[in-house]
């Protein structure tokens, strides 16, 4: 039986020696020489040899450590992509609708049948007419119940709507006109029918318009020509709130020129995209002239624009869309 004892030399640099040494039968000694080194052959250090009475074993291990150096690769993670704000409205919608004991589903963001019960039994229960679609009673409904002046739902409902070029708005919470005015002008180009309201259509619409956003909806967009039948503008205010077919649309690098009818009601706009430009409404009892304060016209043919009308200045916005 053989035992082995290990001494480690202390404080020396990386070509030390550590040599195991055992004591056996008859006199014999075993001696085992392990040589470490970190470099060449000139690192190496020598062997050394113990030599005893009997027989004498000389074993020479040398064992040589190679450093590997890693290059790393810097890499730059892509931003992580902006929520889409539909979803989250829905998500909102939902918790609203659970807190005021309506809604028993998931938490899922989709505007889908257990939501539609669920603003049905709502609307059911504030005496509202019942379809399942929030609209601006609604909205303003579930605010009063909750205690609320608005709704985070509808503040990520008008930053989608703002984001796609059809609200030009404060993001306040209140389903007002400026707010039905860009759902309607929204669903006319999604071919969805223009209420102004929010159900499971237009929610679907909009999520999956949101990843295709424009960069910007302001400058040199080039929208469409003259004689466009069938594109709208939708005029929002405290004066006047109505949906228009163009007759005549044209944008280009910031300048519009539009007409357009609801009825016996006239739609005229001349604007160069900046403060003095005009917007006129005639016939159906109204004669308003208005200023346009600000113009923001999308790469795809869409304009908002907002200002002021009528001895009291009042404000009125208008989102329409011209083909391309």
């Amino acid at each position: 039986m053989t035992s082995l004892r290990l001494i480690s030399a202390a404080a020396v640099l990386a070509g030390a020696s550590v040599l195991v040494a055992g004591c056996g039968f008859g006199g014999d000694t075993t001696t085992v020489t392990v040589v470490s080194t970190t470099g060449g052959a000139s690192d190496l250090a020598p062997t050394s040899t113990t030599s005893t009475t009997g027989t004498t074993t000389t074993a020479t291990t040398s064992t040589s450590t190679t450093a590997t150096a890693t290059t790393g690769t810097t890499s730059t993670t892509p931003p992580a992509p902006k929520p889409n704000p539909v979803k989250q409205a829905n998500m909102n919608l939902q918790k609203d609708l659970t807190t005021l004991g309506f809604y028993a589903g998931p938490i899922s963001g989709v505007y889908g049948p257990q939501t539609t019960a669920a603003v049905s039994r709502f609307q059911k229960a504030a005496q509202l007419p019942v379809d399942g679609i929030a609209g601006q009673q609604t909205w303003a409904a579930i605010n009063l119940a909750l205690g609320n002046p608005n709704t985070g739902a509808v503040e990520l409902l008008q930053t989608a709507l703002t984001g796609l070029c059809y609200y030009d708005g404060s993001i306040d919470g209140v389903a007002g006109a400026g707010t039905e005015a860009a759902l309607i002008a929204f669903q006319k180009q999604a071919g969805i029918k223009p209420d102004g309201r929010y159900g499971p259509a237009t929610a679907t619409a909009l999520a999956k318009a949101w990843p295709g956003r424009p960069s910007s909806c302001s400058g040199g967009g080039s929208g469409g020509g003259g004689n466009v039948t069938g594109e709208t503008a939708t005029l929002g205010g405290p004066s006047l709130r109505r949906t228009f077919d163009l007759s005549s649309c044209t944008v280009v690098r910031g300048t519009i020129e539009a007409t357009g009818s609801s009825g016996s009601i006239n739609l005229g706009v001349d604007t160069e995209g900046g403060p003095g430009a005009q917007v006129v409404v005639k016939g159906g009892g109204y004669g308003l002239q208005g200023n346009i304060t600000k113009v923001a016209i999308s790469s795809n043919g869409q304009f908002r624009m907002s200002g002021t009308w009528g001895n009291n200045n009042q404000a009125f916005n208008l989102v329409g869309t011209c083909a391309n």
